[in-house]
């Protein structure tokens, strides 16, 4: 039992602290510049590669924005006669109420979610 004793203090002695500084890594943040390019090498191997598209696919994108733009401007210059547009994956059906609003329900006809937006009149 005597060494025990002995032993115990010597162990609890030999501890010693020092303050943690904390480093940062990422250049924008403070850290090292020339780690700018390694952590960007990094970031862009763990991106998903984009598909590339056709022609006929960015055109078909090109109409539909082109449609959308068209009428999203006709609505807003009040100009839009009331109807049902067809943009190739949406179905918007404009219409005017009674007191001037415009009421435009746009159908996804992929999925048949429905949107309804009501604007109201504006002066009058």
């Amino acid at each position: 039992m005597k060494y025990k004793l002995l032993f115990l203090p010597f162990i609890m002695g030999a501890a010693h602290g020092t303050e943690l500084v904390y480093t940062p890594i990422n250049p924008s943040f403070g850290g090292n510049p020339l780690n700018g390019a390694f952590l960007l090498q990094k970031a862009q191997i763990h991106q998903p590669a984009r598909a590339e598209k056709n022609f006929v696919d960015k055109f078909r994108e090109a109409l539909e924005r082109n449609i959308i733009n068209t009428l999203t401007r006709r609505i807003a210059d009040g100009d839009l006669v009331d109807g049902v547009y067809d943009t190739g994956e949406f179905l918007v059906d404009v219409s005017t109420g009674a007191d001037g609003s415009i009421r435009v329900q746009i159908t996804n006809q992929i999925t048949g979610e429905i949107t309804i937006l009501s604007i109201p009149s504006i002066g009058g």
